[in-house]
């Protein structure tokens, strides 16, 4: 029994005259191993290009095409072959039957279920030009009658496909044949098609397919259903959402069947309009008062504004039946394979993140996604969706919310340093909307509402992260002024947070996160690192009475009273002299110190604030007064740098 190498190249080596009794052997062998082992995808598609290019006779040609189907589903590129060759090929009388036989061959390997016909759809074209030609329209009907989608009926072809039934109307066979063209056509778009177009049976109008190819492909059509259900039967699937060739997949964001809010939405007693609220206070104002009505489908509300509001407002049954389809949907979309585009599932992540800001609140249901997503996350796609999402997490579970932010500190050490600045930012509005829902009496979408413990925890751990997170970024990047001014930045965004809602929760910065803008060459980050010390002068006074102050916190207190006094140095002149009750140079050995003070004429005002590179240019503008005179140096500051100005008038008030 020869194998299937010696087949092709056997195939490859006939000549005019060739042997037809050790062809046909060759073609038993071939059609043995097709029904017994299968054709590997690498072989077929090498002895179908083989075969396709044969010169021998028509009969022996067809028996050599009938053997040749692969165990897998034929693929694109062996589809594109084949268009390839029948359009070299279709002008050429000589090759009408080789034609006929290749469409015959597609249209059974279409019949059944052999074929992927995303590959298949491609040649939609090529076969509607080939229906003007009458010799090959009973070959190349049921590909297009298969093929043939809505978008494909248009008022164009529907002239031509009349002009040529005029054509054809003495030959019966392919009249009918046009005839069932059109009267699908007409079944997509009754519009396009004149009324007198007669329906007619389908079966008349199809041709038969070769039988022992059919066999063939039937054959391997069984085994590869028999594979699937002993590897996939224990897959569950929905089958509303289901994917099959004439049929779509549920939409994310269903559609509503009123737009926006519409009268019907209401008590006919009392009907209203989208156009009657003008805002979603309105709207809030008047759920409050009447019972709402809401669709099937209660994803349809993410649709738009009024609706995210009608959703805020459902009552609790709703809530639970929202988060249990969400959970799903989340899952089968993101979690495993969907059929659903990029753009959908975009759209999609947009306004579940509209919503949860909508609510003020994190969904329980999307932070267990996110904690289940991230990990197995690419870090590209969807990436400021994802961000928004991660701004609001829910304060119930502190297991999925370490998950979610230590996942994104270490997407963030991979990142660039915009993308850096992005996750940075979104981790802050994290932690302030956190600290916001701290203050907040009741949650929604929870079985239980969080203990003062429990949320005193969570942003213990959140600040612990985005601080060890940021500290790391200026041990990487310490002569980086985008990380030096973002990480300040941040840190007062949290503080202002804090002083905001009267508690310190833990966003005491790292004395690398204090002492960088020290050397950054950053007015903007020096003018933070001014506010950073204010606010948390604020917190601290704010909080110093109540009975929860732990000693971590006292310890951070200790930590920035010392860096103040480094600051309050270097705006004095007296960096070292004062070193030791600081932090930032508490640690330089007395003999270094004094080597600097002898190498450097007048170190304290060298490394001061006066004379930091990030006020340069308004150390210039004073070059030709006293350039130690205070009064001058304080009206810079207090014109051009507004928190730098306060912490002057309040730490130094000589100075100024």
């Amino acid at each position: 029994m020869a194998d299937v190498d010696e087949i092709i190249d056997y195939m490859k080596s006939l000549k005019k005259g060739f042997n037809k009794e050790l062809y046909q052997s060759k073609i038993d062998e071939l059609g043995y191993l097709v029904e017994t082992t299968g054709l590997n995808y690498t072989d077929f598609h090498t002895l179908f290009k083989v075969w396709l290019n044969l010169s021998i006779p028509m009969a022996k040609w067809v028996d050599l095409g009938v053997c040749i189907v692969p165990k897998e589903k034929v693929q694109q590129k062996t589809v594109e072959y084949s268009l390839r060759w029948i359009l070299v090929n279709c002008d050429n009388a000589s090759n009408i039957t080789r034609t006929g036989f290749l469409l015959d061959w597609l249209t059974a390997a279409m019949d059944t279920d052999s074929i992927e016909m995303t590959a298949l759809d491609i040649g939609y074209e090529v076969f509607y030009i080939l229906l003007t030609y009458e010799a090959l329209t009973q070959y190349v009907i049921k590909l297009l009658y298969t093929l043939t989608k809505p978008a494909d009926v248009t008022r164009k072809r529907v002239l031509e496909l009349i002009d040529l039934g005029k054509k054809r109307e003495g030959k019966k066979n392919m009249f009918r044949q046009i005839q069932v063209l059109l009267g699908l056509f007409k079944s997509y778009k009754p519009q396009c098609v004149p009324e007198t177009v007669p329906s007619i049976s389908i079966h008349t109008a199809f041709r038969n397919v070769n039988l022992k190819l059919l066999a063939h492909f039937k054959n391997s059509q069984s085994k590869r259903n028999t594979l699937s259900k002993e590897t996939g039967h224990l897959t569950w699937i929905n089958p509303i959402n289901s994917i099959s060739k004439n049929k779509k997949c549920d939409p994310l964001i269903p559609n509503l069947e009123y737009l926006n809010i519409g009268s019907q939405q209401y008590d006919s007693s009392a009907k209203k309009t989208y156009l009657d609220f003008s805002d979603s206070i309105s709207l809030l104002q008047y759920s409050s008062r009447h019972d709402m009505r809401r669709p099937a489908r209660l994803r349809a509300l993410l649709c738009n504004p009024a609706g995210l509001t009608l959703l805020v407002v459902a009552s609790e049954g709703d809530h639970a039946f929202f988060s249990y389809n969400l959970h799903h949907v989340l899952n089968n979309c993101f979690l495993e394979q969907s059929p659903h585009s990029y753009a959908e599932k975009q759209y999609f992540l947009n306004q579940l993140a509209t919503y949860q800001a909508t609510l003020l609140q994190g969904l329980p249901v999307i932070t267990v996604f996110l904690a289940h997503y991230l990990p197995f996350w690419n870090e590209m796609d969807f990436f400021a969706e994802i961000l928004r999402l991660v701004e609001w997490v829910n304060v119930e579970s502190v297991d999925h919310v370490e998950v979610i932010v230590s996942t994104m500190g270490k997407v963030f050490h991979r990142s660039q340093p915009l993308e850096q600045r992005a996750i940075l930012y979104a981790l802050t509005n994290m932690y302030i909307n956190l600290i916001y829902a701290s203050t907040r009496e009741r949650h929604y979408f929870l079985n239980m509402q969080p203990s003062h413990d429990a949320i005193a925890r969570l942003l213990r751990m959140v600040a612990f992260y985005i601080s060890d997170m940021s500290n790391k970024w200026l041990q990487v990047s310490p002569e980086s002024t985008c990380a030096v001014l973002s990480v300040v930045r941040a840190a007062v965004r949290r503080a202002r947070g804090e002083a905001r809602c009267g508690r310190a929760a833990g966003a005491v910065p790292r004395p690398l996160c204090l002492a960088a803008p020290l050397l950054a060459g950053s007015a903007a980050a020096l003018d933070a690192l001014a506010a950073l010390l204010l606010l948390h002068k604020e917190i601290f006074v704010a909080t110093k009475h109540r009975s929860d102050f732990t000693d971590q916190q006292l310890q951070e207190k200790r930590l920035l009273q010392r860096f103040t006094l480094d600051f309050m140095s270097c705006f004095s002149e007296n960096i070292f002299s004062e070193c030791k009750k600081g932090i930032v140079f508490s640690k330089l050995h007395p003999h270094t110190v004094g080597q600097l003070m002898d190498l450097i004429p007048d170190v304290d005002s060298k490394l001061s604030i006066r004379n930091n590179l990030a006020f340069a240019s308004y150390t210039y503008i004073m070059h030709n007064k006293d350039a130690r005179d205070n009064t001058l140096w304080f009206n810079v500051i207090d014109e051009e740098f507004d928190n730098l100005a306060q912490f002057v008038k309040h730490a130094m008030p000589g100075f100024s």
